[in-house]
């Protein structure tokens, strides 16, 4: 989806894992080329794909350090903040898998209603 959205960008890092880990390895990667001034743009296609929380902060350390964050597919905020809940609600339930979320998410579907 990015080299086709962003072909002229030649790095590409993946990881595999929450955006609540600031341990994947792609995120510390991506971190420490960022503070190093190795980069000026960091291309996601969703903000929370890069982290869940801290997105602000981590925002205006690129800015100090002359990097841009740009995000292709920005979110409802109400929707933003239903991901944001069932995401700590799962966190905090030590589960990770698909079913475990989706049950999560029906509950929070549940009581929005």
């Amino acid at each position: 989806y990015l080299k086709e959205r962003v072909p002229e960008h030649d790095l590409v890092i993946t990881d595999m894992g929450s955006g609540l880990n600031m341990r994947r390895k792609g995120f510390r990667r991506l971190l420490k080329m960022m503070l190093n001034n190795e980069v000026s743009k960091i291309v996601v296609a969703h903000q929370d794909r890069l982290v869940r929380f801290g997105f602000e902060i981590l925002e205006e350390v690129c800015r100090a350090h002359g990097c841009e964050i740009v995000v292709l597919e920005k979110e409802d905020p109400e929707q933003e903040l239903i991901e944001d809940l069932i995401s700590i609600l799962v966190s905090f339930s030590g589960g990770t898998r698909g079913h475990e979320r989706e049950k999560v998410k029906k509950c929070v579907e549940e009581l929005k209603n």
